[in-house]
């Protein structure tokens, strides 16, 4: 299996006090989940998996039994 080639993840320097204590939060970018950045790399983080699960043999033999077992009559 070849690596995989994660997208960069950029830090920030965040560094929260509470209560004296210092707490570093280098990834507090990716919780504003609107923000262009923050979509731009989770599109990279799908596109990767994406890329990955296209190789596995047996997706798509997985695929059609999950589509069978929830296709079912619903009241």
């Amino acid at each position: 299996m070849p690596a995989l080639n994660y997208p960069p993840t950029p830090t920030v320097d965040q560094v929260d006090d509470y209560h004296g204590t210092r707490v570093a939060d280098p990834y507090r970018w990716l919780e504003d989940a609107d923000s262009p950045e923050t979509l731009a790399w989770v599109q990279a983080q799908n596109a990767l998996t994406a890329a990955y699960l296209s190789t596995v043999p047996a997706r798509e033999r997985l695929r059609q039994r999950l589509t069978a077992l929830w296709d079912y009559a619903r009241a």
